[in-house]
């Protein structure tokens, strides 16, 4: 891939460097929806009270694992400033490129009417978004920020995004996916999980 892409998956707003291949993008996709999935139905009834903990534990599972600091990528050309908060919280944890990445995405979004109102609607819903911005990492890796933002439904209305807003919690971290072992041991089963989904939940963004 060699521009630019980005995509709501969810409840999350995903944007993807260039260097990544298309099948490493769909395998991130269909990992970060079905953990997503999972983490719904059992937060619905009650069963988990830390989505976020169980998201994680339900991404490590399909491949993820958190990338040690000496191994995260700063590069040599630093934006000076990054007024934005969520953007500057990216780039603190992995990088300028990252947040660049991501202010990408939110352009995308803030031009695709339909796909703004899915996401929303999706906020709404679970009471948080995630920003998530991918890499290529060594060895056909995927390197992924997981900005994690729990907000008041009440505060979720159009346009919230790109609104001062008051942070109720906010988790950012590195993590890195295996594309082959999720393609290995888990693609064709997710695949059939989600397929009845996929289309209406995984939306593709211009930028």
């Amino acid at each position: 891939m060699s521009k630019q892409q980005a995509a709501v998956v969810g409840t999350g707003l995903m944007s993807f460097m260039p260097g990544l291949t298309v099948a490493q993008r769909s395998s991130v996709q269909l990992a970060l929806l079905q953990a997503e999935q999972e983490t719904c139905f059992v937060h619905e009834q009650g069963l988990v009270e830390d989505w976020y903990s169980y998201y994680k534990n339900k991404l490590k599972f399909y491949g993820w694992d958190a990338v040690p600091p000496s191994e995260v990528h700063w590069p040599s050309n630093e934006r000076p400033n990054i007024v934005d908060r969520t953007l500057n919280t990216i780039s603190a944890i992995a990088g300028s490129h990252y947040a660049t990445s991501t202010e990408l995405a939110l352009q995308g979004l803030k031009n695709n009417a339909g796909a703004l109102l899915h996401f929303e609607q999706r906020a709404r819903q679970n009471g948080l978004f995630q920003l998530l911005p991918c890499a290529p990492a060594r060895n056909g890796a995927v390197d992924m920020v997981l900005y994690h933002e729990v907000i008041k439904r009440s505060e979720i209305d159009a346009g919230f995004l790109f609104r001062t807003r008051r942070h109720q919690l906010v988790r950012a971290e590195l993590v890195r996916f295996n594309t082959r072992l999720f393609d290995q041991q888990f693609r064709s089963k997710v695949e059939r999980s989600l397929q009845a989904i996929a289309l209406r939940e995984i939306l593709e963004l211009q930028i």
